[in-house]
């Protein structure tokens, strides 16, 4: 149930059920060794339109000087998701290997993969890598090194990730957590 709670915010968006996200058991590098992005470091709101009314709320605190503590909620959903997250920067492409943390299982502790970029208004802009992609379908590396490389051919292949989420900045928000 909570790895389920973990992706809520990746397939409750419409324009994303075509695009399931890509579950690894392994991240992008073996260990974080980019700075955390500081431009991230805000409390996001997503932009509504027709498939998105409720908003997803989204808080990215810097962890560490490598990591990231990230939590959201959909809309009305009363649930908080928690997970921890480094940054990968393959062909100039900003990706965070975004880990579940709710459960004590090593099994649930997968990863999703997290491109983003800002826009010409500020917005950060994300899209979820894609097990959709033809190539990656029921792909499974056995290592960080061989899904770097894999990504890195890949990086500009179009439909490896998903469609875009945009996210505006907000006030502070607060979010309850039950452990």
């Amino acid at each position: 149930m909570k790895r389920k709670l973990f992706f809520a915010f990746l397939v409750l968006i419409p324009t994303l059920f075509l695009y399931g996200c890509y579950e690894s058991e392994v991240p992008l590098s073996e260990n974080p060794a980019l700075k955390v992005d500081m431009r991230l470091i805000r409390s996001w709101i997503s932009i509504s339109d027709e498939n998105n009314t409720k908003g997803i709320s989204l808080l990215l605190r810097k962890f560490n000087e490598y990591e990231y503590l990230a939590a959201w909620k959909k809309g009305e959903d009363d649930t908080t998701v928690i997970a921890r997250g480094f940054n990968t920067k393959i062909n100039n492409t900003n990706i965070i290997s975004l880990q579940n943390i709710e459960s004590f299982q090593e099994k649930d502790r997968t990863y999703v993969f997290i491109k983003y970029a800002f826009n010409e208004k500020g917005n950060l802009v994300v899209n979820i890598l894609s097990d959709d992609y033809a190539d990656l379908k029921g792909k499974k590396f056995k290592s960080p090194e061989d899904f770097n490389d894999f990504v890195k051919k890949n990086t500009s292949q179009k439909g490896m990730f998903g469609d875009s989420i945009e996210f505006k900045l907000t006030k502070d928000i607060r979010f309850e957590i039950d452990l």
